[in-house]
């Protein structure tokens, strides 16, 4: 197992995933979306961006990263800002950064583009910018003109994390227009499949937006899907035992955590602190998550019938290990939706299994439902 250093932290065995990614970068043309995904804390991103930040070779490769979830993105014009600002006087400075330039035509507008090592920010002209932002020409065509332009020295990598945060923006803030998300598939669509210009890898830990995407829209037709879970125990336990645990607390740690990266580096920061101690600091963290349970049945789920569907479906899962999707069932829909954005719960699209999102969250349902049955 790999352990190696990465932002001052260690970076835990992905080099099945990591060469993955590399191999589809380097030996194949593009020819569908990647769908990461994977229950949340599973170490999405920070896979995606040691790759990006240490892995690739950037003569051969230009890199345009989005996390979504560190931007405000509130309307069409935020969005639109995420990609691309006009070179106006009072911004020429930010030039500096800009390593190469080239003219682009769009419609009837023509103008000149800079572009950065690697990353967003594309200054533009003012007026193509201008163009864009009142809607008269479309910033898909824009990127398009943008990334033909880049990929005759490099190969374009789209990375788009979090991309669910775009799925309630209106291009023309009127619910009756069109979808940001909609057609930004489409674009992403004619990167990929149909022009083979740039290779493009969405992750999200939404369950919702992944089952969506797999098991109900066209956009399935068009993709690839990549799961990136927890580590397994024979992972987790060489992780713990190069942090010196002995065979017992692992065992504790494992009953408690499973395998998730972020739990367990939550762990070894608390770990450091002189009154720690291991058994009192999990069955803490349970009880944690027992209370954020009880809060989502009661403040979440508005009827009695709900609370008692989603206890009904807790306990399912802690008899059998998991449930079923069922899409006919509309009071299993309502309550699950709840459990999904609450991070209680996730949702395998390719089997339609209903699974807890991780170890902890089993644990906090254990003793969420004890305790429902003590009471009277």
């Amino acid at each position: 197992m790999r352990i190696i250093e990465y932002r001052k932290g260690p970076f835990i065995d992905r080099e099945r995933e990591e060469q993955y990614l590399l191999n589809r970068f380097s030996e194949n043309r593009p020819e569908n979306i990647l769908f990461l995904y994977g229950p949340k804390s599973s170490g999405k991103t920070t896979l995606l961006e040691y790759i990006a930040e240490e892995k690739l070779d950037k003569n051969k490769f230009y890199l345009n990263y989005v996390n979504f979830r560190r931007y405000l993105i509130s309307n069409y014009s935020s969005f639109l800002n995420i990609y691309f600002y006009p070179v106006r006087e009072e911004n020429k400075s930010r030039l500096a950064k800009m390593i190469d330039k080239f003219k682009i035509a769009v419609g009837s507008l023509k103008g000149e583009v800079r572009i950065p090592a690697q990353g967003v920010d594309f200054a533009i002209s003012y007026d193509i910018y201008q163009a864009m932002e009142q809607k008269d020409i479309d910033p898909f065509a824009v990127m398009i003109e943008v990334l033909k332009n880049i990929g005759k020295k490099r190969v374009p990598i789209l990375i788009l994390d979090e991309v669910q945060e775009l799925e309630d923006i209106y291009i023309n803030g009127d619910r009756q227009k069109k979808y940001l998300l909609t057609e930004f598939f489409k674009f992403l669509v004619s990167l990929t499949k149909e022009t083979h210009m740039a290779h493009v890898v969405v992750s999200t830990s939404s369950s919702i937006f992944i089952d969506y995407i797999y098991n109900h829209s066209n956009l399935a037709k068009t993709n690839e899907f990549y799961l990136i879970d927890h580590f397994d125990y024979e992972t987790t336990k060489k992780w713990l035992e190069k942090e010196k645990f002995t065979a017992e607390e692992i065992d504790l740690i494992w009953e408690y955590l499973g395998g998730c990266p972020y739990d367990i580096s939550v762990l070894l920061l608390n770990r450091k602190m002189p009154d720690f101690e291991l058994k009192s600091y999990l069955e803490r963290e349970a009880n944690i998550i027992a209370g954020k349970i009880g809060m989502t049945i009661a403040k979440e789920l508005e009827t009695e019938e709900e609370q008692d569907c989603f206890i009904n479906l807790l306990n399912d899962i802690l008899k059998d290990g998991y449930v079923v999707k069922k899409n006919r069932d509309k009071l299993q829909e309502r309550v699950l939706e709840k459990g999904l954005e609450k991070d209680i719960l996730f949702v395998r699209p390719e089997s339609r299994k209903i699974i807890f999102n991780s170890q902890i969250m089993k644990k906090g349902a254990e003793i969420y439902i004890s305790a429902c049955s003590k009471s009277p």
